[in-house]
C-alpha cells in the first residue's frame, strides 16, 4: 500500500504562514489536504450557523486557490477518527500534520482521541503551534522571551509546487465519507456579516493599513464607528484565515504612531489570552479563582428563577429597556460584531446588574460572536463577570457608556428604531420623559420596552456585592496561586491600555 501523508485543516484556513502544508510539501509523499465537519461536535452549544457558514465561505475560498495550482481539498462529513480508519484500509498513514487548537472541551476530547489512534496504529502525529502559546506552561516565568521569539520568526513559505495532493477514488472507502451536500443555512451569503476565507481577510488587512490605521485610537471605543475603523479582523483570526504572525509582519514597515503601537499591543494580547486559556482550560466551566464557585452558587439560590429567565430573555433579545445594551446586543445579532468595549458591558450588564449565570451569558455570546475563539472569549468572560479576585472590577454604567461613546446616538437609533423619533438626550434615557413629553411621544414610547432593572440601584448592590466577595478570605486566599500560574506578557499599564 501506498504511503501518504495528512495536512489536517481545522482553525487555520489559509494558505500563507502553514507550517504543517510547508512540511507536507517537504515530504514528497502525495498528502490528503482535508477538513471534516465532525457529527461528534456539531451539537456542540458554543457553534451557530454563521460559524459554519464563515468556515464554509473559507473552504471555498481555499479550494479555489488550490485548484489555481492543481491541487485539491476534500471535505468530508464524518468525525476524524472515522476518516483515518478508512483511509488505513487503502494507505499507509506516514505522517498528520496539524496546527495545536486551543479549543473547547468538545475538540480537545476529540484531539485526545486522535492522538491515542495515531500511538496505536504508528502515525506520526505533528502538531504545531500556530500561536505564540506553549503547551502545558504554568506560570509567568518565560512566555514574554517565548511569545516575542515566536512573533519575530519569518512566516513559513509554502511551497505548493512541491506539493502533490491524493485524489481519492470511487473504490476507496474514504470517498464515500466526501461531504455530498450543506446544510441550506450554511450556503446562503448574509451581506450584514463579514464573509470568510483568506483572500477576503487579506483584503481586509490591507484596506486597514492603508486607510483606516491612521484613525484606529479615536474609534476604537466607539460603537458606531468602531465598525469601520477597527481592523475587523478578528474573524480572520479566529479561524486561521490570516495568522498573527503575519498580521504583526505587515505592520513592521510602518512609521510608528500611536495607533500602530494600539494595534500591536491588542495583537500581543490576543496571544497573552489565549496562553491562559491554554493554561487553565477548566474556565470553560468554573470560575478562575475557585472561591467565587461557592459564593456565586449561594447567590443564585436567593434570586427568582422566573425572574431570572424573564432577565436573561429580555437581555439575550435585545430587550432590556437599556438603549445601548439593546443595540449593542441587537448589532451582535444581525452582524455578529461589537467592540470590545461594547462587550464588556453587555457581560457586565448581564452578571451584575441583571445576576445572571456567567455559563449562560458565555455560551449565548460564543454563538452570536462571529469571531469566536475560546481563548479569548473565556479569559475575558472571567474577568468581565468579576471572577479572579485580583483583575479591576468593571461595573459598566450603560447610561454613562451611552452618553460617551455615542453621544449622537447614531448606533442606539440604528438598531433600537423605537427611539428615532425622541429627542436626543431621551434616546438615551428615555424613562426620564416628562408627563409632557410622554403626552407629546405616546405613541413612540409605548413601542419601546420599560427598563428590566435600574441600573443605579443594581450598579450600587453589585459593587457592594463584588468587593465584599472579592475582600473574603476565601477568595484572597486563592489569588498568590493564581499570580504564580498565570502567565505575564504585559506590564499592568500595558494591560489596561490594551483593554481600553
Amino acid at each position: 500500500m501506498e504511503l501518504i501523508d495528512i495536512v489536517w485543516l481545522k482553525r487555520d484556513l489559509r494558505l500563507q504562514d502553514h507550517a504543517p502544508l510547508a512540511m507536507a510539501c517537504q515530504s514528497g509523499r502525495r498528502t490528503l489536504v482535508c477538513y471534516c465537519f465532525e457529527p461528534s461536535l456539531l451539537n456542540d452549544p458554543h457553534l451557530h450557523s454563521s460559524h459554519q457558514r464563515f468556515i464554509v465561505e473559507s473552504l471555498a475560498d481555499l479550494s479555489g486557490q488550490l485548484k489555481q495550482q492543481g491541487l485539491s481539498l476534500q471535505v468530508f462529513w464524518c468525525d476524524f477518527i472515522t476518516l483515518l480508519e478508512s483511509l488505513s484500509e487503502n494507505f499507509i498513514l506516514q505522517n498528520l500534520y496539524s496546527h495545536e487548537e486551543i479549543g473547547v472541551m468538545s475538540t480537545f476530547q476529540r484531539d485526545q482521541a486522535v492522538a491515542r489512534w495515531c500511538r496505536t496504529h504508528g502515525v506520526h502525529w505533528q502538531e504545531i503551534p500556530q500561536y505564540a502559546v506553549q503547551r502545558g506552561h504554568r506560570g509567568r516565568s518565560g512566555w514574554r522571551a517565548f511569545a516575542d521569539q515566536f512573533l519575530k520568526q519569518p512566516c513559513c513559505q509554502v511551497q505548493l509546487k512541491q506539493l502533490t495532493t491524493l485524489q481519492l477514488q470511487s473504490e476507496h472507502r474514504a470517498y464515500s465519507l466526501k461531504c455530498q451536500q450543506l446544510p441550506r443555512l450554511w450556503l446562503s451569503r448574509n451581506p450584514h456579516y463579514q464573509p470568510g476565507g483568506e483572500q477576503a481577510a487579506q483584503q481586509q488587512l490591507q484596506h486597514f493599513i492603508d486607510e483606516r490605521l491612521e484613525q484606529y485610537s479615536f474609534h476604537i471605543s466607539k460603537p458606531h464607528s468602531s465598525r469601520q475603523f477597527s481592523s475587523r479582523l478578528s474573524p480572520y483570526l479566529a479561524y486561521g484565515n490570516l495568522s498573527v504572525r503575519s498580521v504583526l509582519h505587515a505592520l513592521k514597515p510602518l512609521p510608528a504612531s500611536r495607533h500602530r503601537r494600539a494595534f500591536y499591543s491588542r495583537m500581543r494580547w490576543h496571544c497573552h489570552f489565549v496562553q491562559k486559556f491554554e493554561s487553565d482550560c477548566r474556565i470553560e466551566f468554573e470560575p478562575l479563582n475557585p472561591a467565587y464557585q461557592r459564593l456565586l452558587a449561594e447567590h443564585q439560590q436567593q434570586l427568582d428563577p422566573v425572574q431570572q429567565q424573564e432577565f436573561f430573555a429580555a437581555w439575550a433579545e435585545g430587550q432590556t429597556g437599556l438603549p445601548l445594551v439593546d443595540a449593542c446586543m441587537r448589532a451582535l445579532l444581525s452582524t455578529g460584531f461589537v467592540n470590545f468595549r461594547m462587550r464588556a458591558m453587555l457581560v457586565s450588564v448581564a452578571c451584575h446588574h441583571l445576576q445572571l449565570d456567567w455559563k449562560a451569558v458565555a455560551l449565548h455570546l460564543a454563538q452570536h460572536f462571529l469571531d469566536f475563539d475560546p481563548g479569548i472569549h473565556y479569559p475575558q468572560i472571567q474577568m468581565q463577570a468579576g471572577m479572579t479576585g485580583f483583575n479591576t472590577l468593571r461595573i459598566y454604567n450603560p447610561v454613562q457608556q451611552s452618553l460617551k461613546q455615542d453621544a449622537e446616538t447614531r448606533f442606539i437609533t440604528e438598531f433600537v428604531p423605537e427611539l428615532r423619533d425622541f429627542p436626543t438626550a431621551l434616546r438615551h434615557q428615555p424613562w426620564l420623559m416628562t408627563p409632557l413629553e410622554a403626552q407629546m411621544f405616546a405613541d413612540f414610547a409605548e413601542g419601546y420596552v420599560k427598563p428590566v432593572v435600574d441600573i443605579q440601584a443594581t450598579g450600587r448592590a453589585a459593587r457592594e456585592r463584588l468587593w465584599r466577595w472579592r475582600e473574603s478570605p476565601a477568595v484572597q486566599a486563592a489569588v498568590p496561586r493564581l499570580l504564580r500560574t498565570q502567565v505575564s506578557g504585559f506590564s499592568a499599564q500595558q494591560l489596561a491600555s490594551a483593554q481600553e
